[in-house]
């Protein structure tokens, strides 16, 4: 029982110092160094209030997102986002059932609703690289990985989830 509960608590504590380090880096550190390095003016929603509202509805649609990512992982996957504490089972249910990277969107929304929010241009190239450096990352990395650890289950699940625009039609055939 002790050694569950340990187990646990260090799972929950790896996937906040995940949390904190890398979502933390790249939805508020970055993005607010570019924004003071960069002297070009900008304007809260690029002047329309209805932008700077969507940006605060994209935010947190997004962290709700993650949050709702992160907890299917611990409770589901038996693990954390976090590459040490990575889920031990294949995360197949709810939104995983339909996307195999739904974390990568809870980012995106976050970003797009920066640039929506601080009307920032220079979040525009941010968004594209951030974009850019995740797909790498999931490509060369993440999934590589997953399959070495998965094998068969990992393909059979490739085959049946999209890996980046949700599937939400009814039975998928496969070719």
């Amino acid at each position: 029982m002790l050694k569950l509960l340990s187990k646990n608590l260090l799972r929950f504590i790896d996937g906040a110092l995940y949390g904190f380090i890398g979502p933390f880096s790249v939805l508020f550190i970055i993005p607010h160094f570019l924004m003071k390095i960069v002297p070009f003016p900008a304007e809260e929603g690029f002047g329309f209030a209805g932008l700077k509202i969507a940006g605060i509805i994209l935010m947190w649609s997004g962290a709700v997102l993650a949050v709702w990512c992160s907890v299917l992982m611990f409770l589901y996957g038996k693990g954390t986002p976090l590459v040490t504490s990575a889920p031990q089972k294949i995360m197949a249910r709810n939104i995983y059932g339909k996307i195999r990277n739904p974390m990568m969107w809870a980012l995106f929304l976050v970003v797009l609703g920066e640039i929506f929010l601080y009307g920032h241009c220079i979040l525009i190239i941010w968004l594209a690289a951030m974009c850019r450096i995740i797909y790498l990352i999931v490509v060369n990395y993440e999934e590589p990985q997953l399959e070495r650890r998965f094998g068969e289950n990992w393909d059979e699940y490739c085959k049946s989830v999209p890996p980046w625009f949700p599937y939400f039609g009814g039975s998928k055939t496969k070719k």
